[in-house]
């Protein structure tokens, strides 16, 4: 299928090294596999030899990570591209870590009915979870669960140009812990904070997309030459819920340097546009499950949704000496990633060669640096305002935030006669039924909520950058990636990551 000649045809070196190319891209043979050309039966007839090694097309990748903020990360995919020899591809795909959970199972036909058509199907179910630290317990926020399933099927037009289309139907839900975030069976954005509340509820959303392909690579493995563009748009509408025009543009770039130095640059951007009414101040018209989110794996040097937009809320405390001080620690912080409706991602990586020795072990060091960001959404309205007022040291003291009536009064609770706790707006002593109050023993005032700062974080276009070094090895255990990335450049509220790495094998 992959070869651009015929038996018969006239000669074409170009072909030839195409066909090469492209069937080393199939990732069915040996690293090194090559078109030869030897004498034919006659002075202007040419044979063209292939030695065929075939390799494992079956793969098993296992990451694993590590973070303050999730702990333990584990990602698995299975993926078999040459089913039953027929050049499908079948695939699943698990993740789980504390703070998202995933299941994907994919098919795909390359060729349909013998014709150069390919179809395939996924069926997901993403499971996000954020959370929080209240003391040294980490307590689930909110979270995102999408179940659905996608057709896609793609036609090429030209030798390097292709058509891909795809429909995309799945039902999200955004929910939080009643036990924990609501007052009186509805949301509290005082225990919540007023952005997620606003983005609660399920809804259905029905999409269909293309994408327009440019592909020059000389291998979508390993490729050292050629280069590759996409330019995606989504739209959903097709009945559900949802109603959005999403486009997204990626872009890369291979260049053999010489003396075995191979560089590259690869870039990506996208943004979203809501086509649904405004939602009301303060609360942007895309959704926060259909934000873009950035971070790792793609940024490297960033944490997982470490990049773009947040809000972190901050409680009070007291200090040993009396002093009122903001708490902090970053495992004590109520840290919300709200994702962006338009973000911008870069990279520039050199590989660089190795002697002989280091490349029969299978090691491909690089260097990189990357830039990036993730922006453009509404600032949500402030939870709350607190009111202050000042100790006997001249400090300024944020009150809590006291429970009111209907009327707007303050309320207090004491203990009557009979032992029980009645509320009363009393701030001292109990009701004399005249409107007054008898007694200067103060009462307890009732708490909405302790004092905190709530903070609008990453909403700028700004860069990020990093630089790194990574390390591909053929080790025994299978391919194995290191990386090692420092984040120069960041915003408040941007969570970095210093090391991840990823193993995986073939069978």
């Amino acid at each position: 299928r992959e070869v651009r000649l015929g038996e018969g045809d006239a000669f074409n070196s170009f072909q030839v090294k195409r066909s090469q190319d492209r069937i080393n891209s199939l990732g069915f043979f040996q690293d090194k596999f090559e078109i030869k050309q030897t004498p034919g039966s006659a002075p202007d007839r040419v044979v063209l030899d292939a030695n065929v090694e075939e390799r494992s097309t079956g793969q098993l990748q296992l990451s694993a990570g590590f973070s303050s903020l999730e702990r333990f990360i584990i990602q698995a995919n299975i993926t078999q591209n040459n089913f039953r020899g027929k050049g499908q591809t079948l695939s699943a795909g698990v993740n789980y870590s504390s703070y998202s959970k995933s299941l994907q199972l994919g098919f795909t036909e390359p060729y349909v009915f013998d014709k150069n058509i390919a179809l395939g199907v996924d069926v997901f179910r993403r499971d996000y979870n954020a959370f929080n630290f209240i003391g040294t317990n980490r307590n689930t926020t909110y979270s995102q669960v999408s179940t659905g399933f996608q057709i896609r099927t793609g036609v090429p037009l030209t030798e390097y140009w292709q058509l891909a289309g795809r429909y995309q139907f799945s039902y999200d839900e955004v929910g939080l812990d009643q036990n924990s975030f609501y007052t009186n069976g509805k949301c509290d954005p005082l225990k919540a904070g007023r952005y997620l509340c606003d983005s609660l509820g399920n809804r259905l959303t029905s999409s269909i997309g293309y994408s327009l392909i440019f592909d020059s690579l000389n291998s979508r493995l390993r490729p050292t030459a050629g280069q590759r563009f996409v330019f995606s748009q989504d739209f959903a509408g097709l009945g559900g819920d949802v109603k959005y025009l999403r486009s997204k543009l990626d872009f890369s770039k291979f260049v053999n340097l010489g003396s075995g130095f191979i560089g590259s640059f690869v870039g990506e951007g996208g943004y979203i546009k809501s086509l649904e009414k405004s939602r009301g101040p303060g609360v942007d018209r895309v959704r926060i499950n259909d934000r873009f989110y950035l971070g790792e794996p793609q940024f490297r040097g960033f944490d997982i949704r470490g990049v773009g937009p947040r809000v972190q809320r901050r409680y009070y405390t007291t200090d040993s000496t009396g002093k009122q001080i903001l708490i902090t620690d970053r495992d004590q912080l109520v840290d919300d990633a709200l994702g962006g409706t338009a973000y911008y991602l870069g990279r520039f990586e050199v590989e660089l060669p190795l002697g002989s020795g280091a490349r029969e072990m299978g090691l491909r060091p690089s260097i990189y640096a990357q830039f990036g960001s993730l922006f453009n959404i509404t600032e949500p309205l402030k939870t709350a305002t607190f009111d202050t007022t000042t100790d006997a040291n001249g400090n300024t003291v944020v009150l809590p935030l006291a429970v009111k009536d209907t009327a707007g009064n303050p309320l207090y609770s004491y203990v009557n006669a009979a032992g029980v706790l009645v509320p009363t707006t009393c701030a001292a002593g109990i009701p004399n039924g005249n409107g007054g109050c008898n007694g200067i023993v103060p009462n307890s005032p009732q708490i909405a909520s302790q004092p905190f700062e709530e903070r609008f974080l990453g909403n700028s276009a700004r860069p990020r950058v990093s630089v790194g070094i990574g390390v591909n090895w053929n080790s025994p255990f299978g391919p194995l990636r290191i990386d090692l990335a420092k984040a120069l450049i960041s915003q408040p509220g941007d969570d970095r990551k210093l090391i991840t790495f990823n193993v995986g094998t073939q069978f």
